[in-house]
């Protein structure tokens, strides 16, 4: 199978994936819960603030997570999917006035130089080669303009779990990542009837590829034209049950991740594995 072969199988693979799980995938994914909400609206306005709040473009936009938190930011945001189901879950009402776009984010036509921000969040490893979407979004910035991307898959990460055993004697934190990581497949072809290849081939850059390393992020970045890029980890391991254990004040409980996070942060590179995901922060 020849390159644009496999470029259009990883497409229609998530097609059809993301046709079941449109309905439910606002619910079901934990990058919705206002903790995170919070942590990319902080992230996001930052951006624009340093490169503008006029027009914000969405690729892989989805059910419309960034242009939710976007809409009070800019004045314009321009979505672009594959997925004809997801778009369908966009909100578009709101301050800013929001276009919606249903085509392949490397290959979709767009003025250039005439973007403020894009955003890529949670999509590059759902794509066969990024190289074609990164430079749909170096192409319409404005020179100074961002990209920010965020969500994506730490190899570092995911290559430690995917070495531990399944039936291993772990703590019920690393085996809930084991499962996650590893035979996430298998939790959606049960809870929504997609096959584990079909899963797979849509999380090309995650299941197949392993995620994203920092310096090819980097590399990649500078060879489409960015002339600055800040990359960084998040998300460590267990995080998220710290953040909702009920038993402590809410107030402490989120003292005690940051805690945690800034001593694994003054730890990097040897605390890299610990960070579940890698994001990025481009300047054209």
């Amino acid at each position: 199978m020849d390159y644009r072969q496999q470029y259009d199988q990883v497409v229609q693979a998530n097609i059809a994936l993301h046709q079941r799980l449109a309905a439910d995938y606002n619910t079901g994914e934990p990058h919705f819960r206002p903790e995170n909400v919070a942590n990319v609206q902080r992230k996001l306005r930052a951006v624009a603030d340093a490169a503008g709040h006029g027009r914000m473009l969405d690729l892989g936009c989805g059910t419309g997570f960034m242009i939710n938190i976007g809409r009070s930011i800019f004045q314009y945001i321009h979505g672009v999917d594959v997925s004809e189901a997801m778009m369908g879950q966009v909100d578009r009402s709101g301050p800013a006035h929001i276009e919606l776009t249903l085509a392949d984010s490397g290959s979709v036509p767009l003025e250039e130089g005439t973007y403020d921000v894009v955003t890529s969040y949670s999509f590059l490893h759902h794509l066969y080669d990024c190289m074609p979407s990164l430079k749909t979004a170096a192409r319409a910035l404005k020179p100074g303009g961002r990209l920010y991307g965020d969500l994506e898959p730490n190899y570092d990460f995911w290559a430690a779990v995917a070495r531990l055993d399944r039936h291993g004697a772990y703590d019920p934190i690393v085996k809930r990542e084991i499962e996650m990581v590893t035979y996430k497949d298998e939790d959606i072809q049960r809870q929504f009837g997609v096959s584990t290849d079909v899963f797979n081939q849509a999380e090309y850059g995650k299941s197949v590829l392993g995620g994203f390393r920092g310096d090819d992020l980097r590399s990649k970045l500078a060879d489409v034209g960015f002339t600055q890029v800040d990359v960084f980890y998040e998300w460590f391991i267990g995080q998220g049950q710290m953040i909702n254990d009920a038993s402590i004040a809410r107030e402490q409980r989120f003292a005690n991740a940051q805690l945690v996070h800034d001593q694994l942060q003054r730890l990097l590179p040897l605390s890299r594995s610990l960070f579940k995901y890698i994001g990025f922060v481009a300047v054209k």
